[in-house]
């Protein structure tokens, strides 16, 4: 009479196999993780460069060198780098806004999230 079921070298094969699934499977999901955090700080990070340019819009603000400062916005404390640069027009200026994550833990500014260009323009006073 032959028996029935599975040898243990084949149960082990089996679980070899299951066990590299499933670390390739944990993989994929940290890498999509850390994507979408990624995505996400990024995404935080335009929103908040973007607020600032819209201040210096209605603050008519006219730049002259360089100026830094820190802000949190979005759950999160930034650094932000702004830059001018004249142009042609002597009523428009290029502003370079260059914004980077500062860490919670440290206090230390870490590297540049995401960086934005914009022309800011004089208001004439009537």
């Amino acid at each position: 009479m032959k028996a029935k079921g599975f040898t243990l070298l084949e149960v082990m094969v089996a679980l070899a196999i299951f066990s590299v699934a499933a670390i390739a499977l944990t993989n994929v999901a940290r890498q999509y993780t850390q994507a979408t955090s990624n995505a996400v700080l990024r995404t935080k990070a335009q929103f908040t460069a973007l607020n600032e340019i819209a201040m210096m819009e209605i603050n008519q603000e006219w730049m002259s060198g360089t100026s830094s400062k820190q802000v949190t916005q979005q759950g999160e404390t930034w650094q932000i780098d702004k830059s001018a640069q004249s142009t042609i027009s002597p009523n428009v200026q290029r502003v370079d806004v260059h914004v980077s994550l500062v860490n919670a833990e440290t206090g230390q500014v870490e590297s540049g999230v995401t960086n934005l260009l914009f022309f800011n323009h004089r208001i004439k006073s009537s």
